[in-house]
């Protein structure tokens, strides 16, 4: 008499790893799994930061970090490199002159703060002055690196930092780091007139 298969060989494993993911986690289970089966990231995993900001994100994984927005009680915040090349370059600059990637949120400073950045700033290439720090926190204002960029990548921008703080939950007065997603799309050089981003059509207006 044939012997017919019960099903129960899939019993235990499915017990463990559920366990497994009680106690880890998902995202760390599922991780590992990844790194054990060989299964690499896609280059959308990929970011940047300053360097402080990668010693405070060394413990997550990039799917934690661009995913979840959280790296334990960090809150993250993403900028898209393939969609704001050129706000990418700017963020990335201001971290090389010691602007901070932690930030404070502080919408209250908004129009203050954006006033005294680019107040006084004149687009040469009908672009629209871009600052970092962000001019919703306590670090922005003076002091921060500002620098022409596409209009379209000020007002994907805007929308990109809305809609962060709502995705990792940063209410006003918390600490959030800044990250840069696909790194490899930050602009090489100033803005002289082109949008060269790579993907425009995600933050039309």
């Amino acid at each position: 008499m044939a012997r017919t298969k019960s099903g129960t060989g899939l019993f235990w494993p499915v017990v463990i790893v559920v366990g497994l993911m009680a106690v880890f986690g998902a995202n760390t289970v599922i991780d590992t799994g990844k790194d054990l089966l060989g299964i690499g990231d896609e280059p959308a995993s990929e970011y940047v930061t300053s360097p402080d900001g990668h010693g405070k994100t060394k413990t997550c994984t990039a799917a934690q970090v661009l995913n979840d927005r959280r790296c334990g009680d960090l809150k993250i915040l993403v900028i898209d490199a393939k969609r704001m090349s050129f706000i990418g370059r700017n963020i990335q600059l201001a971290w090389g002159q010691g602007i901070p990637a932690v930030l404070t949120r502080n919408s209250a400073k908004q129009a203050t703060n954006r006033a005294a950045a680019c107040g006084s700033f004149v687009p040469k290439y009908g672009g629209s002055c871009d600052e970092y720090a962000f001019a919703t926190t306590d670090e922005g204002g003076n002091g921060s690196r500002i620098e022409e960029v596409p209009l379209r990548e000020q007002r994907c921008q805007g929308g990109a930092i809305a809609g962060g703080y709502s995705k990792a939950k940063i209410g006003q007065g918390d600490q959030f780091l800044v990250v840069i997603s696909n790194p490899d799309k930050i602009a090489p050089t100033a803005f002289t007139g082109d949008d060269i981003a790579e993907d425009q059509a995600q933050c039309l207006v």
